[in-house]
């Protein structure tokens, strides 16, 4: 069956969703177990029941015949690998962006006309065809090795299963690999296992199940082996999994039990989770071989895709007008004079095209992003997929998990009340060295004898111990409990005053023990105190003849019930008024209002048993019964799931930066509310009804309406009891709003969020593999401060990355103007093809890669994300790369002239200067003067370009990469000028022969190029201040609709609506100025910059038509 198919009985929900492949149950069930037909969920069959659908049996289990039967029919348990893609596919999927594809069609033109010409055999006169493909291979082959590098989600997975796993098969005990288990198994699970397979539990003694990898709940989940009906409502109450069900790969943190394998494999809840990660379905392929990732692409790479369309449609557009041209004036080959003008022009056309497609933009891209990633590596954060580097830092709303991303995940005390004194426990995580137990004004109560009956009488209760292990990976030891972890809490803060689980357990011998149920609400044990007088040294005094000693452990409303009497801060027994009750409650009651989960221990010191332990026919609820009687109430322990040091100031950075955070958990919503408030998510003046139920989504079973959900997510802050497919809901809902969306967390339960995510983060050390397969980055400390910093290099690679493409678009507007002007003029063409390559990828290459590595301004975390549709050059970006292209073309064509006039006595025109003797040699000389004054301007440009609006002076030294790659630039260029046969014969350079002239008129391009373009800085300033003002007015308008959207689905629920949404108070508040960041452009289209590009040096025509 499907993932989520109904339940007999129980009506058929719709998809969630598209992407799942089916509905939720209403039972909480996930597991696909069911083969045909509307049959009812395992967790609601009996022993019998199960027995008879599976072909097992009970006691004897599978036959070995039968359970190589079904291996067979139902293959091995674990998680299916789509084949990773090979390092040819990752290769040739590089080769498929338009970009390389117009570079790839020019180098095969060119190709096409050379083979075709008089020099078709003359090697050199493919060198402009042979450099176009290597900067075609680099590129592929610098991506495909970075991407190759990173692992697979569904790999990951696969590592998660527990290597054996007792079964009963022939009716005997067996231990077999959990690849082999199969439907219908009886398998045996016990403290410290990992679940191998969805286990539906037909006996079970106090097992409790960690199921926090799934459903994102810090606390052990309790498992029984009771047939119950599956709560239909919502809200708390609603269990995320059925109480007789362990899930695959969960950890069995206490108890014992025995279950029948209902699923294993792909159809296991685990198994399920990985389809929704596109594992279990085959992905589309893209040129029969290659991954479709269309639908995946990051911002930055559709606006690569959009201005390679632009870019060859207009490259097109200039080949054809100027091929008519030339052949109209009949325009001629000054070096092959005999040749047809239809064949110079086919030349020309495609000498136009080489300068017309920006060759080094995919390349500096691809180096800028593996530059950036590498350096992010320094701030903690890998990256796995190059591209989600820009991607990052474009994000407008973060979706957090809780456990374990904003917080510990590791239960912690912080307080504690014994004797009528509150106590604080410093210290976060398992490390008992950390920290202590105080007093209110700071004083140590380590020595304190009510702390320490307190805490000695809790660990007597417990069956966690804590020792240090060492971790496999980095060779260190650390503190780690095992068992049940909500002990956890107690075993530390017990540590930290000096009691030792294992010393405790030698040295105190147990003799009953009465584990907890949810009837009990409280566990029981009894402990042999030999001839102690006291509990502990400097503890609790014993009665006389005290030989057992009853303490209970549990929720304090049952354990008062049974108290008579209380134990004060030295020692002494008092009977326990209703008074004393009363403040003893108020103590309860503040601990629960901050979401802490508090503890009741109680004692009863007694002379002897209540019962005969030789007799086997009492029962354990008449045990209970005998010992759970005058209680003595010593303390109460509070503990939490501490936020992580820092978390509250990043997420106060975040809203600095106009990013929304949000919190998406599977804890119950009084706690999410309260860590929310902590962390700064939820503002004091924000109400509880920022935070919501999940439940919301989904009130009767089918998900509200995508208008309702994001009228929803418009307004709220904290989602508590959020199942998987829940979280991706919410992060598609702020996609269809225009949010770029970043998602972290750590668990399975996150890894279908973190793939759907724009940008999925998962946490390196607490991360599950599965998480960190599914994520696009991974916080190599598990520190949710490291987000911000990452957003912020992400913003800094972005800025340079559009330095850099506005900088090599100005260079090649300049290349193709200045060729147009040529034609068009019937002056010789200043450059060859070869030339031009040169000067692009050999002189202007390293300072455009250099501009990616621009350390960023301090300020851009106070800048507003850009709109996720907004294009990579915008429109004053055009206008600006346009005005300077045309300052370059107007400076270099000067210099040309006054050259031509200079060395071709003063001739010109193509004609006049055909008509000299000697005329290639002289035609040589000026564009070689032309080609070092383009350089030198070219090179100075790189330096303005580092901003759009500040002078160039600024800062001047502060990129050092600058300095370097223009040492770089500038060495390549008097090689190719200087150096004999590279310059004359492969380049037609003559550099020896221009004189001192030469070398002096070429400094004239650089001097006429600083002081327009910065002049020009001055409209490009006033263009920048009006593009953030405009910006701010459209997102600010977009979230007011979308807050109008909410009051408005709220009034029509009021008036007779679909129950379930949300109501007017819902949407009142969450409309901070930080948080008006939508994407405006996804509505509103800003001005069209397209038609005043063709008049850049009116800004009076331009202001006016904007």
């Amino acid at each position: 069956k499907p993932f989520g198919s109904s339940c007999p009985g129980r009506p058929r929900r719709q998809s969630p969703a598209p992407h799942l492949p089916g509905g939720t149950r209403k039972c909480g069930c996930r597991s696909s177990i069911m083969s045909g037909g509307e049959e009812e969920c395992p967790s609601g069959l009996d022993v019998q029941q199960l027995t008879s659908r599976f072909g097992t049996d009970a006691e004897k289990g599978l036959t070995s015949d039968q359970a190589a039967k079904k291996l067979n029919e139902d293959g091995l348990n674990q998680l299916e690998k789509p084949p990773r893609p090979t390092f040819l596919a990752l290769f040739v999927a590089q080769l498929c962006g338009f970009i390389i594809i117009l570079l790839i069609v020019a180098a095969l033109a060119s190709v096409a006309v050379n083979a075709t010409s008089p020099k078709a055999g003359d090697i050199l006169s493919y060198t402009t065809a042979k450099a176009i493909f290597v900067i075609v291979l680099l590129n592929a082959g610098i991506a495909a090795y970075t991407e190759n590098q990173a692992g697979g989600a569904l790999e990951a997975l696969a590592k998660m299963s527990q290597p054996q796993i007792r079964v009963i098969r022939d009716g005997k005990e067996q231990t077999i690999e959990t690849s082999t288990v199969v439907r219908g198994d009886i398998v045996l699970i016990e403290t410290g296992d990992v679940v191998p397979a969805d286990i539906r539990l037909f006996e079970a003694t106090d097992v409790k199940v960690a199921e926090m990898c799934l459903t994102g709940e810090p606390d052990d989940v309790t498992k029984t082996a009771k047939v119950k009906k599956h709560n239909t409502g919502g809200g708390d109450s609603e269990k995320l999994t059925p109480e007789n069900m362990c899930f695959s790969s969960c950890n069995c943190t206490s108890g014992k039990g025995r279950g029948i394998v209902v699923a294993t494999g792909m159809q296991t809840r685990i198994g399920k989770i990985a389809q929704l990660m596109g594992g279990g379905s085959k992905a589309k392929k893209r040129l029969g071989c290659l991954p479709d990732t269309s639908a995946n692409q990051t911002p930055l790479q559709q606006s690569v895709e959009k201005l390679g369309a632009r870019i060859g449609i207009g490259a097109i557009g200039v080949c054809v007008a100027v091929f008519v041209i030339g052949l109209a004036i009949d325009t001629r080959d000054p070096d092959n004079p005999s040749n047809p003008s239809w064949l110079y022009m086919i030349l020309i056309a495609v000498t136009l095209a080489v300068a017309a497609i920006p060759e080094g933009i995919p390349l500096c891209v691809t180096i800028s992003l593996s530059i950036g990633s590498s350096s992010m590596v320094k701030k903690n954060v890998l990256v796995r997929k190059l591209a989600a580097v820009e991607t990052l830092g474009s994000a407008s709303v973060i979706c957090s998990d809780k456990t374990g991303t904003l917080t510990e995940g590791k239960m912690t005390m912080v307080h504690m009340w014994s004797g009528g004194v509150k106590y604080n426990v410093s210290g976060k995580g398992f490390d008992p060295t950390v920290g202590e137990v105080t007093r209110a004004g700071g004083a140590s109560a380590t020595s304190d004898k009510a702390v320490r009956s307190s805490l000695l009488a809790a660990l007597l209760c417990c069956n966690t111990t804590l020792s240090k292990v060492r971790d496999e990976d980095t060779g260190e030891e650390k503190w780690e409990p095992k068992g049940n972890s909500s002990e956890a809490p107690i075993v530390v803060a017990a540590r930290k005053v000096g009691f030792s689980t294992d010393e405790v357990n030698r040295e105190y011998k147990r003799v009953l023990e009465v584990p907890f149920s949810s009837s009990r609400k409280m566990m029981l044990t009894v402990t042999e105190m030999d001839s102690r007088t006291k509990i502990c040294d400097n503890g609790l005094q014993l009665k006389e003849g005290t030989r057992y000693l009853t303490v209970c452990k549990g929720a304090p409303n049952y354990i008062l019930q049974d108290c008579s009497k209380w134990v004060t801060e030295t020692g002494e027994v008092l009977t326990l008024e209703d008074s004393k009750k009363e403040e003893i409650m108020q103590v309860i009651d503040e601990y629960s209002s901050k979401a802490l989960r508090v503890l009741a221990i109680a004692v009863h010191p007694m002379s002897a048993l209540p019962f005969d332990p030789a007799d086997d026919e009492v029962t354990l609820d008449s045990k209970f019964k005998g010992c759970c009687e005058d209680l003595q109430l010593v303390g109460l322990v509070a503990s939490i799931d501490p936020d992580r040091d820092g978390v509250k100031e990043s997420v106060a950075s975040a809203h600095g930066a106009s990013i929304r955070v949000v919190m998406i958990t599977g804890d119950y919503l009084k706690t999410a509310i309260a860590i929310a408030k902590n962390v700064g998510i939820l503002s004091p003046d924000d109400s509880d009804d920022n935070a919501v139920d999940c439940s919301s989504l989904r009130p009767e079973g089918d998900y509200i309406s995508e208008a309702e959900i994001d009228a929803l997510t418009a307004q709220t802050k904290c989602f508590a009891r959020a199942k998987p497919e829940d979280k991706i809901e919410i992060v598609k809902s702020f996609q269809r709003q225009g949010f770029v969306s970043a998602m972290t967390g750590d668990g399975v339960n996150d890894a279908p969020a973190l793939h759907q995510a724009d940008i999925g983060v998962a946490m390196g050390i607490q991360g599950t593999e599965v998480a960190k397969g599914a994520a696009e980055m991974i916080l190599t400390d598990d520190n949710f401060c490291s987000i911000v910093s990452a957003v912020e290099k992400g913003r800094t690679i972005y800025a340079g990355i559009q330095k850099f493409v506005a900088f090599i678009m100005s260079v090649h507007i300049a290349e193709v103007l200045q060729i147009f002007v040529c034609v068009v003029a019937d002056v010789p063409v200043m450059r060859t093809p070869l030339q031009i390559l040169f000067l692009i990828l050999v002189t202007d290459l390293p300072p455009s890669i250099a501009l990616g590595m621009e350390p960023g301004d301090k300020s851009i975390l106070k800048m507003r994300p850009r709109p996720k549709k907004e294009p990579i050059m915008l429109g004053w970006m055009w206008q600006s790369s346009i005005m300077n292209g045309s300052i370059l073309t107007a400076v270099i064509v000067g210099v040309y002239l006054v050259c031509l006039v200079h060395y071709c006595d003063g001739a010109i025109f193509q004609k006049d200067i055909m008509a000299l003797d000697g005329f290639e040699a002289k035609l040589a000389k000026a564009r070689t003067v032309a080609f070092i004054s383009l350089v030198f301007s070219e090179n100075i440009r790189a330096y303005i370009a580092r901003s759009f609006d500040q002078p160039f002076y600024r800062n001047f030294l502060g990129n050092v990469e600058m300095q370097k790659a223009i040492i770089a630039a500038q060495v390549a260029l008097y090689l190719a000028v200087l150096v004999p046969f590279f310059s004359d014969t492969i380049l037609g350079l003559r550099g020896l022969d221009i004189g001192w002239w030469g070398w002096g008129v070429s400094l004239l391009g650089p001097v006429g190029t600083v002081v327009l373009c910065e002049l020009y800085k001055v409209v490009t300033h006033w263009q920048v201040q009006q593009y953030q003002e405009r910006l701010r007015k459209q997102q600010e308008a977009e979230a007011e609709k979308y807050r109008q959207d909410a009051l408005q689905q709220a009034a029509a629920k009021k008036h007779g609506g679909k129950a379930g949404g949300i109501g007017p108070k819902d949407v009142h508040l969450g409309f901070d100025s930080q948080f008006k960041d939508k994407d405006a452009s996804k509505k509103t289209k800003q001005a069209s910059w397209g038609r005043v590009l063709c008049c850049p040096f009116f800004p009076a025509v331009r202001m006016a038509m904007n």
